[in-house]
């Protein structure tokens, strides 16, 4: 049966620019896209064992919002040893919308903006059919630690995963149920009305 609830799983590292992003895309879908529908998780108190948000990884299908190379959502997950349930690289996404990451950590610039709302968009078709789906399975998890997760450059977290690339940016992850990524024009006509504001921040300054 289709879930309750998905969470999203953003990366949260403060020296690179794009973690702005993937938190922005993450406040997007929380509050404008599947608002009482997605609970919105960061990595420290999930590695941490805060118990709330070692629930929401557990209790439901985690989407994770990977910056950049490091892969730090994916590792923090396999840290604890939990298997989300999809994955979005940013690079990738990056790479088919040609929107700039930009500078600025506190608030991404225009650039920036629009690559999260690229970002959510594609996780909120993901969750929706985890939410309306009724094929769609999923069975809690059991957060766990898992030393062998400390990330070292032998750790090919792609492997570890067993990820499969099925649209540009969007990977599915071995052993979970197979979700589906289809258009949805009132959740693009939505992302539009709803977020539109943050195009009116081009001059912006933190």
């Amino acid at each position: 049966m289709a879930v309750d609830k998905v969470t999203i799983f953003p990366c949260g590292g403060i020296g690179d620019p794009v973690s702005s992003v993937t938190r922005l895309a993450g406040y997007i879908l929380d509050e404008d896209l599947l608002a009482g529908r997605v609970v919105l998780v960061s990595i420290p108190p999930v590695i941490t064992g805060v118990p709330e948000e070692l629930e929401a990884v557990q209790a439901n299908p985690v989407i994770v919002l990977d910056g950049c190379g490091h892969r730090c959502g994916s590792n923090a997950l396999n840290l604890v040893g939990i298997r989300p349930a999809a994955r979005l690289f940013t690079p990738r996404v990056r790479s088919e919308t040609k929107h700039a990451i930009g500078r600025r950590r506190p608030f991404p610039e225009v650039s920036g903006q629009k690559l999260a709302k690229a970002l959510a968009e594609k996780a909120a078709l993901i969750a929706k059919n985890m939410l309306e789906d009724p094929d769609y399975l999923f069975e809690r998890q059991g957060a766990r630690a898992n030393p062998q997760g400390l990330h070292d450059e032998s750790l090919n977290i792609e492997e570890t995963m067993g990820y499969e690339e099925v649209d540009v940016g969007c990977f599915h992850c071995a052993g979970m149920c197979p979700f589906k990524l289809e258009k949805d024009p009132e959740l693009r006509r939505k992302l539009e009305d709803e977020v539109r504001e943050f195009e009116e921040l081009e001059g912006f300054e933190c």
